[in-house]
Formats: C-alpha cells, structure tokens, sequence
C-alpha cells in the first residue's frame, strides 16, 4: 500500500493498480493510475483509473466509479477530488446510496466532511415513500433534509404534490412547499393549491395564500369546492377537519356560503360559519352572525342560525321574496326540501300569498315570541305561532319591495362552481433514473443480498 499525497487532511492510499505512468501534463507531473482502488480513512473507492496531481491535493478517477464511506455507497462516471477540502466533484450518472434513500443527478458536488451534496442539475430521490424529482437542490445527510428548487414533484401511490420549491426534514417529517404549490390525494379524492404548503407527520396540512380545496364524496356523488385566504386541514384516524379563513367561500351542488372563517368536520358532517356568514341552498339565503349547516352525504339536512338571523325564500313562482327573522333560527330539510323552520324567540316573518293561478295576491306580516312553519315541496302548508301581533296587506304596488329590517338578500355573492379544471403543470413522474444505471451500481443491485465486494 503507498501513499497518494499526504496534507493536514487523511493520506490518500494506493490500495491496487493494474498499471501506472508518471506524465507531465501544463509543466505539471501527474500519476496515471489503471483499475485503481484507493482508500481514504474509512473511504474506498475504485474506478477505471485514476490520475494523481503530485503537487497539489487533486486526484480525478474515470469510469465506472463507486465508493464505499462506511455510511452511503457512490456511483459516478467522473470524479474530481480535493483533498483539502473534502470536496468532490461528481458527474455524470451519479448515484447515491444512503440507507432506504438512492439519490440520483448527472453533476453533484459533495462534501464527505459535512456530508452535504449540491445537485446542479437535476434530483431524483427514491425511497420507501415514494419519488421525488426537482431541477436542482441540496441534500443535507447528517440533518436527514434537503432542499429542492424548480418544478419540484413528488409521488406516491396514493399522493402526488408538485411547487417551485420545498423543503423537508425526513426524519420531523415536516415538509415545506412553496409557490404555485398542487396537491392530489387519491385515498380523500381531494386536490390542494395555493401559494404555501406546510406539513407534518401529524396530519396537519396549512396553506397559506390563495388557498383552494376540491374533495369528492366516497360514493362520487357531489364535490365540494372550498377557498379561503389560509387553509388548516387536520387529518386524525378516519376524520378530516377543515379550517377556513380570509374570504372562505364553499361551493357544492346543494349548499354554498361565504364567511371570514369556516370549520368542517367530516365526522358529523357539520359546516361551521363564522362572522359575517351567508349560506345558500336552492332559493334559501341565510345571513347571521353564527351559521351552521348539518349535510347528510350530499344532501342539506339543517341549517341553523343564532343571534339577529334572517332568512330569505324567493318564491319560484311569483319571484316575492319570503322573509323570516328571529334571534335563533332552525331549517329542516327532507330529502333536499324545506320541511320545516322554527325561528325563536323573537320571531317576525313577511310571507307573499299567492292565489290559484299563483299570481301575487298580498301578503301577511307578523311578529311572536316564536314561530314554526311547515312545508310540501316548498311550499308553505300551515303556521304555528304564538301570541302575535300582524297585517293583513292586500295587494298593492310596492308590495314586492317591502323588507324586514335586516333584509339581506346578495344574489350577486353566491359563490358559483369554478369554470376552470385544476390540473398539475408538469409531466407525471418518469418511472426511471434519467439515465442509464452505471454498471458497478447495477452489479450492487443484482447482489445486494449477498456480501458486496468491490470490484477490481
């Protein structure tokens, strides 16, 4: 065994060579080593040759590289090394092996000090997880993260999330996603966009800017469309509960709102809207402080509004708006229908009458401590209310016009079933390495059950 060069690093040693020649290359003397194997401290390497600057701390090994530190293995096509600063330099078909983790780029520098590798142009990383592939990043080994920049993806078989740049601790399994961020998870048929993304092992998923969420019922039968400034999801066992807040607006076939701050949970199905709420199903608008909504699968089971509230119903055959008004408010629905609504106490209600061609015919106005009204199809049935004082008002113009105080009735606002598919930008994740696998990596694959020589 000889010494390669000696500094205040390790000595670099000549484990073997099938043949050597001293040339002179630039006024410089270089050792041209042939199916060398090298060795460094606990490093060993081995390539097709290897060429030694003798006066300065450099060595450049060609062909069929791979090394051995005891803590990842390496594969590369060409290798520049130096000495003083425990830098290489690897290109072409570089790959590397650290634990359940292969690493793979065509130009990596790495340092076997700090064990932090810079991929310059183009990642991919595999392990047990999944695939991740990016333009460029840094993979920091002793911290189990790395950072990733330009068309990051990352795939699994049941996940598929894609940024311009991300950030992930593997071993906190923390991870964060930046800019134009897209998220498909099959298991929930959901997708996630906005601007930020930040995960844990908890479940937790925040989005920060122009948040968006689309998730599909389990029987495909509705899909619900949420946007928000910031999302907050929260996944534990088989619940889901979903955070809104900043402009939340909820679309779905059956109900849509708009509110400062939404809570839903997938356990008992229940939307929560808070401050300055408006909620819509069918020809129904809410408006209240506080507005809850309790869906059943696809279908509006209740609607229930707390504190000054007021309901509106337009009338599908005159166009008269109903209106109902009260401190609490509960609407009842069977099978999509209205069936029932209690408003309590301080009840006041303005209903349109209609005659038996359906043609406007005046209207009733009343105030109770509380009011139950039933219907058929929407259509009002029988009132049950307490000690009231009201009007009778005949027909007259203007009648349309007149409001309860409070009247809200916003159209306009209701949010509408996005017009535009939600698609990833980029191509899916390659199947493969982007290049072919260097042979003394194949060589370790075929044999990794059995003891791994290196080869000479």
């Amino acid at each position: 065994m000889l010494p390669l060069f000696s500094s205040a690093q390790d000595v670099i040693n000549i484990e073997r060579f099938r043949e050597a020649q001293g040339v002179t290359m630039d006024g410089e003397m270089v050792r041209k080593l042939y199916d060398a194997r090298l060795s460094t401290g606990n490093v060993e390497m081995v390539c097709d040759s290897a060429w030694q600057f003798i006066n300065r701390g450099e060595v450049r090994a060609f062909g069929n590289i791979q090394i051995d530190t005891g803590d990842e293995m390496i594969w590369a096509d060409t290798l520049y090394y130096y000495n003083n600063r425990d830098l290489s330099l690897l290109r072409g078909r570089v790959v590397i092996l650290q634990d359940s983790t292969t690493l793979f780029g065509d130009e990596v520098d790495y340092n076997f000090l700090t064990k932090v590798a810079i991929f310059n142009k183009g990642i991919r990383m595999e392990d047990q997880d999944g695939t991740l592939i990016a333009q460029g990043g840094t993979y920091f080994q002793n911290q189990d993260s790395a950072v990733f920049r330009g068309q990051v993806q990352v795939a699994d078989s049941a996940q598929y999330a894609e940024g311009d740049s991300l950030f992930v601790n593997r071993k906190n399994q923390f991870l964060q996603l930046y800019s134009n961020i897209f998220v498909a998870d099959s298991s929930n048929n959901g997708i996630l966009t906005g601007d930020y993304l930040e995960a844990d092992s908890t479940g937790r998923r925040y989005v920060d800017g122009n948040g968006y969420m689309r998730r599909i019922s389990a029987d495909t039968t509705d899909t619900t469309h949420i946007n928000a400034a910031e999302l907050l999801l929260q996944e534990e066992d088989s619940t889901n509960t979903i955070f809104g807040y900043q402009n939340v607006r909820v679309w779905s076939q059956k109900f849509s709102s708009i509110s400062d701050t939404l809570k839903y949970d997938s356990e008992t199905e229940v939307f929560q809207l808070i401050s300055n709420p408006k909620a819509w199903h069918k020809n129904i608008q809410l408006t209240g402080p506080y507005i809850s909504v309790q869906m059943d699968s696809s279908e509006v089971e209740q609607l229930l509004a707390c504190h000054k509230t007021i309901a509106v119903q337009e009338d599908s055959a005159t166009g008269r708006l109903h209106q109902i008004k009260g401190d609490t408010l509960v609407a009842d629905f069977t099978d999509g229908n209205i069936s029932k609504i209690r408003i309590y106490p301080n009840s006041q209600v303005l209903y349109h009458t209609k005659n038996e061609n359906d043609e406007p015919d005046g209207a009733v106005q009343y105030s109770s401590p509380h009011t139950t009204m039933y219907f058929s199809n929407g259509d009002l049935q029988r009132v049950l209310a307490g000690k009231n004082n009201g009007y009778f008002f005949e027909e007259f113009d203007g009648l349309a016009d007149r409001q309860l105080e409070g009247f809200a009735w916003n159209p306009e606002e209701r949010p509408h079933r996005p017009d535009r598919e939600v698609a990833p930008r980029f191509d899916p994740v390659p199947l493969n390495p982007p290049f072919e696998l260097p042979e003394r990596f194949t060589e370790f694959l075929n044999n990794q059950e059995q003891p791994v020589e290196m080869k000479e």
